[in-house]
């Protein structure tokens, strides 16, 4: 099987689909965002810490209790409303129970007093008198959520455990491991349910499982962990399964299953990723799922669709814009369309065109999951048909991240070859001095709908999704694909070793770097090179998006280099998060190399000006 660096990077972004359950997450950073949140103790044994303040089980991933729901009406902060209030109705007020009485704690000022004691904004204490328990009905102090699956209780259905070999867990902010699994089975099975078996629940964000293609030889090597980035190998990209925090599992719709066996998956891959934002160091782990499979074979083979917006720029919120030169040359130039608070909005169509030849036959989704990150307000996956509304498939106006809703369609919805899918994604402005851009970190931002659905079709590309206005499918599909877009030659351009591709760049590189790659100079010559890069066809308007995106992403230094140049010497106006790459921003030279006029001595030459048409005229008048 081929793959690419976009298929990589492109399933790294699936982490949170196909939860057939309405979980929320109480991630570590909110406990850092009230005082004393560390310390919170279980109001069940008086055991340190319950971790989910903000939710009726002590570890998180469950709904919101009082408090939980309070903290999020105050936008997540710890402000003076809420410190006064008594959101578990036990007398005392948020703030005597969590250590700040006078209401005089701010974010980042760590813990009060060592002294103070600390009791649970969210759930009435003491639990063991009659007004608390009626208040806190819904408590529950084995914190045992199970996954509800009547699959699982089937006489033919097995278990199967894919854990990691325990490894040391690296003191770096974001890991990922994986793992290869044979599955070792004589006849084929329906998976029709997961459970996640976690062991460093500190640090263990997500965890994914991939098909791997059967008619691959996988080196051995692959069956011990190793460290793999975003994907866990080039033959193993189908995504099958996910755990993310805040669930407790998925269970499959009873029409179809995951495939394994001699005519489906042999082999699976298990990714695990590890979120260390305070970078511990001695931990260990061996996180991983629980298989349920059945050897009595559903109707259908299941499948997943990913359709999306992959290009995104969300402008801060105007008391924290970093205002841009007066010319917009090299920095960030704002439209009309972007000036202001209002919400930004992106859109996404995986079209008619290409679901036609997607879908050899109608296809029935059983689940659908929206995903955004932390600035997400609301999103919608529609389903059309001759360019009318069928039906939304989805449609969230308050999304919340941590509390994300799984869409199960007991009746599935037929989508017919030549349908459209449209996804719609709403966020806020944000409160940060750049604009926040698409990417694969929680810190960056998506807009992705994840379907589940069957029959399983034949893709060679299981995504839909699009980079501004351009669906993937017309560069994928080979029926579709080829084609110049806006008289570009796409499929040439992004080969470096094309030769006019591989000219311009040469030229760019002696012109540019005749110092050295260290040495960039911008001179005339320079420019020269530089401007034909960025006037060329493939760099012009949403192919231009696309083509950047894959120098950034598939080129390396070498391609950094080269954009830098590009960006830098041009004196051509790109997008913020064009020049967005991986820690830094491309052309960050370019207000030394392009200086925008000074706008003092532009006012004094526009005043000079105003004032000579002024006396021409009156001396037009008097003479």
């Amino acid at each position: 099987m081929t793959s690419n660096k976009t298929t990589r990077r492109l399933l790294l972004s699936l982490f949170p689909l196909l939860v057939l359950v309405k979980p929320s997450s109480a991630y570590q950073r909110f406990l850092e965002l009230i005082p004393n949140g560390g310390r919170v103790p279980s109001p069940c044994d008086g055991q340190p810490v319950w971790q989910g303040v903000g939710h009726i089980t002590k570890d998180g991933g469950s709904q919101r209790n009082q408090f939980g729901i309070d903290f999020l009406s105050q936008g997540q902060t710890w402000t003076t409303e809420l410190c006064e209030m008594d959101s578990d109705g036990d007398g005392r007020s948020n703030g005597e129970e969590l250590g700040d009485p006078n209401c005089t704690w701010r974010q980042g000022a760590g813990p009060t007093q060592s002294d103070a004691v600390i009791s649970h904004p969210g759930i009435c204490e003491p639990v063991t008198s009659e007004c608390c328990q009626r208040i806190n009905s819904f408590l529950d102090c084995d914190g045992t959520r199970k996954l509800k699956c009547g699959h699982i209780q089937e006489d033919k259905t097995v278990k199967k455990e894919l854990k990691l070999v325990r490894s040391p867990v690296p003191a770096s902010e974001t890991t990922y491991f994986c793992q290869v699994f044979d599955l070792d089975l004589d006849r084929d099975m329906h998976m029709v349910a997961t459970e996640p078996m976690i062991d460093a629940s500190q640090v263990v964000h997500h965890i994914l499982m991939f098909g791997c293609d059967p008619r691959d030889t996988l080196d051995s090597r692959l069956k011990s962990p190793y460290p793999c980035e975003m994907v866990p190998h080039p033959s193993c990209r189908s995504l099958i399964g996910a755990w993310t925090l805040g669930s407790v599992g998925e269970c499959a719709h009873p029409e179809a299953g995951f495939r394994m066996g001699p005519r489906g998956y042999r082999s699976v891959a298990i990714q695990v990723h590890w979120n260390n934002p305070k970078r511990l160091s001695g931990l260990q782990d061996s996180s991983g799922l629980l298989l349920h499979l059945t050897s009595q074979l559903r109707p259908n083979d299941a499948g997943m669709l990913v359709i999306g917006q992959r290009f995104m720029q969300i402008e801060p919120r105007s008391e924290y814009r970093q205002e841009p030169p007066a010319s917009g040359v090299w920095g960030r130039k704002e439209s009309a369309v972007d000036q202001g608070d209002a919400d930004m909005s992106f859109s996404a169509s995986c079209p008619g065109r290409c679901t036609k030849v997607m879908f050899t036959t109608p296809i029935y989704i059983t689940a659908a999951v929206n995903h955004m990150h932390y600035p997400g307000k609301a999103q919608s996956i529609e389903l059309y048909r001759n360019n009318t509304l069928i039906q939304k498939v989805t449609d969230q106006s308050g999304y919340d991240y941590d509390d994300p809703v799984f869409y199960n369609f007991a009746s599935a919805i037929r989508v017919e070859p030549g349908d459209e899918l449209r996804t719609t994604c709403v966020y806020k402005r944000t409160a940060t001095p750049e604009p926040v851009c698409w990417g694969e970190a929680t810190s960056d931002e998506m807009c992705f709908g994840f379907l589940t659905y069957f029959p399983l079709q034949s893709l060679s590309h299981p995504w839909c999704t699009s980079v501004k206005s351009l669906p993937s499918c017309d560069r994928h599909l080979p029926s579709l694909g080829r084609k110049p877009i806006t008289g570009c030659r796409w499929w040439e351009f992004r080969n470096a070793s094309q030769p006019e591709t591989q000219q311009l760049m040469r030229q760019v590189f002696a012109k540019c770097y005749a110092g050295g790659k260290e040495a960039l100079k911008c001179t005339d010559d320079c420019r020269k090179a530089a401007g034909l890069v960025a006037k060329h066809p493939c760099m012009q308007g949403d192919i231009g998006t696309y083509m950047v995106d894959r120098f950034k992403k598939g080129g390396g230094d070498t391609a950094k280099l080269f954009l830098d140049a590009v960006v830098s010497c041009s004196c051509r106006h790109f997008d913020y998060c064009d020049r967005k790459y991986k820690n830094g921003i491309l052309g960050a030279e370019q207000e030394q190399f392009c200086p925008v006029p000074d706008s003092a001595s532009s006012m004094r030459q526009s005043t000079v000006i105003s004032l000579c048409a002024i006396l021409s005229y009156l001396c037009h008048i008097w003479l």
